[in-house]
């Protein structure tokens, strides 16, 4: 089962079956992040709230989840017995004064589930993947560079204190390449060409920080960059026949985008179920062969 976790506490568990080989024998998952990772908290948060905009759109979003069908975390989590997902879709590495949690919030969050008795077993994966919207956020602010250097401290941050807090086997996922995806290429060769160098600068300065997590074993690196950019170079590879375009243009087909159809991206900012079970399974196969002394 994956359970969700919302503000109010653990929501009654979702059944999920997984399908391909568990991730090594970690025993459980732990998934902090935003709408990359978030399989269905704020769906079930907004739907919840009387007056509230229910998101993702149920019509255009048929799981509660940001992509037409299940996401990574949500595919790896099928893997597990259990598994425990705090993302939020427009959480932010960063506090930024809205009321979606961020990762100081969810990481609360994990906290108070400990504590009322939630247990992940002897050795447990944390997922962490933040970066995207706080580099969204700086895309035109005046000072960008300021935003993108605090989201990297406060990813850092939150790492090494999920660290300090007993937590020995992170997984932290770098971003994919910005300048790819549509809400950015319809800007122009400008935009492209900052937020491909945006997302450098932060993966750079994400490794630099981590560097002796990383060096100890303790944090994994995923390169989702070069996954991605892999798999833009080799689109029909990969069955992908559209690899710039959304396939959800609310204006132009909201109904009419069934499945993924051959597409990369579900809607402006997010990949279709296709391009995140290829996320899941190679992140699953990062985490499998373990270093010498391992589990």
């Amino acid at each position: 089962m994956f359970r969700r976790l919302i503000l109010a506490g653990v929501t009654a568990a979702l059944p999920v079956f997984a399908s391909a080989a568990p991730i090594g024998s970690f025993t459980d998952l732990v998934v902090f992040g935003d709408s990359l990772s978030d399989p269905g908290n704020i769906f079930a948060l907004t739907s919840g709230t009387p007056g509230a905009v229910i998101t993702p759109n149920p019509l255009l979003y048929p799981n509660g989840q940001f992509t037409n069908g299940d996401t990574w975390a949500t595919k790896l989590g099928a893997d597990k017995a259990s598994g425990t997902n705090f993302a939020f879709g427009g959480a932010t590495a960063s506090t930024n004064g809205d009321t979606i949690p961020d990762f100081a919030a969810q990481r609360a969050l994990f906290g108070a589930a400990v504590s009322g008795g939630l247990s992940l077993g002897a050795r447990p994966l944390a997922a962490v993947w933040f970066g995207g919207n706080d580099l969204r956020d700086a895309f035109g602010a005046a000072n960008p560079g300021a935003i993108i250097g605090q989201a990297v401290t406060d990813l850092v941050v939150g790492v090494n204190t999920l660290l300090a807090s007993g937590l020995s086997d992170i997984l932290v996922l770098g971003l994919p390449n910005l300048g790819r995806i549509p809400e950015v290429t319809a800007n122009g060769a400008g935009a492209i060409a900052a937020a491909t160098g945006a997302t450098l600068a932060f993966n750079g300065a994400v490794q630099a920080n981590l560097a002796a997590p990383i060096a100890s074993g303790n944090v994994r690196y995923f390169d989702t960059f070069a996954l991605f950019e892999s798999i833009v170079g080799n689109a029909g590879a990969f069955g992908f026949t559209n690899s710039t375009d959304a396939c959800l243009v609310a204006a132009a087909n909201p109904l009419t985008c069934t499945g993924d159809a051959g597409f990369l991206f579900h809607d402006t900012i997010h990949p279709t179920d296709r391009a995140h079970t290829l996320l899941a399974n190679a992140v699953r196969a990062s985490v499998v062969p373990l270093p010498a002394g391992g589990i």
